[in-house]
């Protein structure tokens, strides 16, 4: 959930900071796990306007994008929007929240959908589509990514200050404030554990929710990004434009490539039901959604 250029200032400290890594030069992926394929059978139009995440409201059929609209993502400019489209990629609402400066990572509890915005949360009344709360977080610099548990606690991420935080029932806490985590951006809560893409390093990992204690599944997807279950394994996006498989055994597997085409993979989204993956294209200016084989 990011670019290139949009956040330069926090990108060059942290580059001075990330430690080097060895890039894997080979994945092994056991033979009893077959890895999925891609492909294309639809795309939203382009009137989006830098598509950044994706979320299935399952309750109601539809699914919410969230548009940075122009750049910086950090700017104040209360241009941001979220859309409704269908699962065939019919834009269905184009703005149907307005109001929001830079929405990003989104997270649907109960009625309500909770969307980061530079350094607050927004919550969102999904019947009215009425912004109904904000919760603003002191010192966060670039909230990301949102994951929801089954405790009703919303986790954030914040890319610029390497610290995940969770906010219930309205209060905000900070849960980890660390900085190996590089620059976590997606987030998918599990049962006991908390899975973290890192944007400024190459590290999928996951975090013990009691311990605290970080396991590195795979270290060479550099600017990490949405992260969704696929079963008992993952497809994790980075925001250069690729998507990967990465069994729970952490073998990474390069499934889906637009580099090349000049697309980005921002926060994905599957819809196992549907054999869907869904991805932001962010200045693509699109969704496409994907048949998973």
């Amino acid at each position: 959930m990011r670019t290139n250029i949009l956040f330069a200032a926090i990108v060059l400290m942290a580059a001075a900071c990330q430690p080097t890594k060895k890039k894997e030069e080979s994945v092994s992926v056991p033979e009893k796990i077959t890895v999925p394929t891609l492909t294309k059978v639809w795309e939203t139009d382009s009137t989006l306007q830098t598509p950044e995440s994706i979320i299935y409201d399952e309750s109601r059929g539809v699914l919410y994008v969230s548009n940075i609209n122009a750049v910086p993502p950090t700017a104040k400019d209360n241009d941001g929007y979220i859309s409704i489209i269908s699962t065939e990629g019919e834009i269905i609402e184009r703005e149907w929240v307005t109001e929001i400066s830079a929405p990003k990572g989104m997270g649907i509890l109960d009625s309500s959908l909770f969307v980061t915005n530079i350094d607050e949360i927004i919550e969102i009344d999904i019947p009215s589509g009425v912004i109904i709360a904000r919760y603003p977080i002191e010192g966060a610099a670039f909230l990301n990514d949102i994951s929801v548990t089954k405790e009703a606690e919303v986790y954030i991420s914040d890319t610029g200050t390497n610290t995940i935080h969770v906010l219930n029932n309205g209060d905000v806490r900070t849960w980890l404030n660390d900085t190996t985590l590089v620059g976590p951006n997606g987030l998918l809560h599990q049962g006991s554990h908390l899975m973290v893409a890192s944007y400024f390093g190459d590290e999928f990992s996951r975090i013990d929710i009691n311990t605290k204690m970080t396991e590195v599944l795979s270290d060479s997807i550099p600017g990490g990004d949405g992260i969704v279950a696929f079963g008992e394994h993952y497809f994790v996006s980075n925001w250069n434009g690729e998507v990967h498989f990465v069994d729970n055994f952490g073998n990474r597997t390069l499934i889906l490539d637009t580099k090349a085409e000049g697309l980005n993979a921002a926060d994905i989204c599957y819809l196992p039901e549907k054999n869907l993956l869904l991805v932001p294209t962010f200045f693509g200016n699109t969704v496409a959604g994907y048949e998973v084989k």
